[in-house]
């Protein structure tokens, strides 16, 4: 069985130009005027489902879209035109209008349901890159603070050495004043015991003398 399409409901073949699309149209209304709508109500429906179909392919994107929503469901497109007759449903009746209203909201369904996976899968893409941008921008925030801990580490480091450098040179020169002090304080010592020995020297020098002038007087006596 040959589906019915928008293509069928307007008796166009799926090849159809822009303007038989318009004239096809056009044909509808005529056939379709205001007193008939008002007084048939299948007249209505049919005439509501030429205008729904005339909408959609009048459309050229909305055209492409649905063409391709026909071929990702396998619909086989019937080229053959159908003439619309007044006298004759023929398509136009009920249960295929039916079914060419199920297999549009099929399709809409479809598109409907493409468009919020891909909507959902693009909100993935977005939340993995902010994740992606979150952690990179933490992880140059950590190396940027590893790098003002090494920075400062290292500022730490020099000061410690020009610290222990100040303490040697330091060190060393009381050492050599403590040695310069420690000689003059010998020296000192050494010119004591010196004038010690002189003085003492001297005492026994008199010493002596006055033994020996004590013998000659005793002598003299």
């Amino acid at each position: 069985m040959t589906i019915k399409t928008l293509y069928s409901v307007l008796g166009l073949a799926s090849s159809a130009y822009q303007g038989d699309i318009e004239e096809a149209f056009n044909r509808v209304k005529l056939q379709y005027p205001k007193a008939k709508l008002d007084a048939d109500e299948n007249a209505r429906i049919r005439f509501l489902a030429a205008q729904q179909a005339y909408e959609t392919l009048s459309n050229p994107d909305a055209r492409a879209l649905y063409d391709q929503k026909l071929a990702k469901a396998g619909i086989k497109v019937n080229t053959q035109a159908y003439a619309v007759e007044d006298g004759d449903a023929g398509w136009f009746s009920t249960r295929n209008i039916i079914v060419a209203g199920l297999i549009l909201i099929l399709i809409s369904g479809m598109w409907v349901y493409h468009a919020r996976q891909k909507a959902r899968e693009e909100r993935e893409t977005v939340e993995r890159l902010l994740r992606l941008a979150e952690e990179e921008k933490r992880r140059q925030g950590d190396l940027q603070t590893s790098e003002e801990a090494r920075r400062q580490a290292g500022f730490e480091n020099a000061q410690q050495r020009q610290i222990a450098e100040r303490e040697r040179q330091l060190r060393l020169e009381a050492e050599r004043l403590g040695r310069q002090v420690s000689a003059e304080q010998q020296n000192a010592e050494r010119r004591a015991e010196a004038q010690r020995r002189q003085e003492q020297y001297a005492i026994e020098q008199r010493q002596r003398q006055e033994q020996s002038a004590r013998r000659q007087a005793e002598y003299d006596a």
